[in-house]
């Protein structure tokens, strides 16, 4: 729910603010004619932008629609834009701007019309064809959104009333502009999907800078109409209870009509940007947020060089996460958890596993409800499959039950560490010389057979090079790790 109604903000802000500057200009001029006009433009540019998406995803051209479509935007922008300055007579220029003025706003509908649709088949609404909770959040979630950016443009409009034609005219260019932008860098990204342009890297740094910044346009935009509010309230009307007594009765409940009126709009524009703040940025700070393991407890063996966990520790049902450090310094990660679904009787059936996959590396696991979750694809695994190979399943870790203990060697996490990729500091010794050396700072290290050797010398590591077995003896190899832990370099 939340991230489509955070899609049609993203979708339907510039609209909305363009379309109510649009209003707050022109309706001086042409009075209820101008909102008339504005509402069957933008309406008419829904319906286009819809048609010209379904036609384009039949004849799989979405690309080139999308490139065409913001094209016609940017050169409409340029158009109003220029309307300002036309050199004719007053009703020439009006004519002239009222008609720039009504394209923008079709181009900008069908713009943002298209992109929604493009969204909302890209995502799906739902996983299944049938009615389900997921499917009711997400339409939601639109239909909130459609709501909320629909209230703004009227909002837009008479708070924007009060700032004079000047000061309307400066916040629309720049309005446009930061809509314009982002659509070049899209459209310089399709004619070069669709090799109209040759790729280069000043093309694609471009496409790729104001793709960064791209979701800072929102927030731009509310933090006009915040300010379109305050000048609002600062030019509102508002007379002294002297002034107010002095009047005739039918005048004074006007003027406390017209004051009472104004703070009701200052209001709502500060409840709408509240609403609409608070939307955005708990997305963007966290709800977007990539899902975060928890802390592994790293392990200690025994004497024996054996890992005993016991199994009534585990057998809540929860993800209980471990670690391991190997002798050169890699961090083996594994869990174990209770697969059983009913826990309340019955004998506890543990799921002992390495916290990676051999399709999506070592980004590991997190628990949800009854599934377990693949941080790197998201791809949801049932509770009870949680210990069997294939698949984005987790790597089956071999260990032993002894009475009440879960018990894994040291010997097979070993094996394990050429799934993971994180490595931490630890006192390691060079094999040839004897050397103590810290493994994240020694000045030469050579892997042999998935193992990581540190030397404090070139020609302490050319020995090991040319007979590896004379310092270390016949080891087993771990052949290659998987790459892929968060923040590992």
């Amino acid at each position: 729910m939340l991230l489509y109604l955070v899609n049609v903000l993203h979708t339907f802000i510039p609209l909305s603010l363009i379309a109510g500057m649009l209003l707050a200009l022109w309706t001086p001029v042409f009075g209820r004619k101008a909102s008339r006009s504005v509402i069957i433009c933008l309406a008419a540019g829904l319906l286009g932008g819809s048609i010209i998406y379904f036609v384009s995803f039949r004849q799989e051209t979405v690309t080139a629609a999308r490139a065409a479509l913001y094209s016609a935007g940017i050169l409409a922008a340029v158009m109003n834009a220029g309307a300002f300055t036309f050199p004719g007579n007053r009703r020439t220029a009006h004519v002239i701007g009222w008609g720039a003025a009504l394209l923008f706003a079709a181009t900008l509908s069908a713009a943002a019309g298209f992109s929604l649709l493009a969204i909302i088949t890209e995502q799906a609404l739902s996983s299944i064809s049938v009615l389900n909770t997921e499917l009711i959040l997400n339409i939601g979630g639109i239909l909130a959104g459609v709501c909320l950016v629909s209230f703004l443009i009227p909002l837009t409009a008479q708070v924007s009333a009060k700032s004079g034609r000047g000061v309307i005219s400066g916040f629309l260019l720049l309005a446009s502009a930061l809509i314009a932008i982002p659509w070049c860098a899209e459209v310089l990204l399709g004619l070069m999907r669709l090799e109209l342009f040759e790729v280069t890297s000043t093309r694609l740094s471009f496409v790729a800078k104001v793709g960064k910044y791209a979701h800072a346009v929102p927030y731009a935009l509310v933090f006009m109409v915040a300010v379109l509010s305050l000048v609002f309230f600062a030019k509102r009307t508002a007379l002294l209870p002297d002034d107010l007594f002095a009047m005739q009765r039918a005048e004074r409940r006007k003027a406390r009509g017209r004051m009472l009126l104004d703070l009701r709009w200052f209001k709502a524009a500060l409840a709408s940007i509240g609403v609409i703040l608070a939307v955005l940025l708990y997305h963007d700070l966290y709800a977007s947020r990539p899902p975060k393991i928890s802390p592994a407890v790293n392990l200690k063996p025994d004497s024996n060089g054996l890992i005993k966990v016991s199994s009534s520790e585990v057998a809540d049902g929860k993800l209980h996460r471990y670690s391991y450090v190997t002798d050169d310094g890699h961090v083996v990660r594994f869990f174990l958890i209770n697969r059983t679904i009913n826990r309340s009787g019955g004998k506890s059936r543990i799921g002992v596993v390495y916290d990676a996959c051999m399709l999506c590396g070592d980004m590991g696991y997190i628990r949800q409800k009854n599934e377990i979750i693949c941080i790197a694809c998201n791809v949801r695994i049932f509770t009870p499959s949680i210990g069997k190979a294939g698949g984005c399943n987790p790597i089956p870790l071999k260990h032993a039950v002894q009475e009440e203990y879960i018990v894994i060697s040291v010997e097979e996490l070993d094996k394990g560490a050429r799934y993971f990729s994180q490595v931490v500091s630890m006192r390691v010794k060079d094999p040839v010389t004897g050397k103590e050396l810290d493994s994240l700072k020694a000045p030469y290290r050579y892997e042999y057979k998935g193992r990581t050797y540190f030397f404090e010398s070139e020609a302490a590591e050319e020995k090991f090079r040319a007979s590896p077995e004379t310092y270390i003896g016949d080891v087993q190899s771990r052949y290659e790790r998987v790459q892929g832990y968060p923040g590992s370099s």
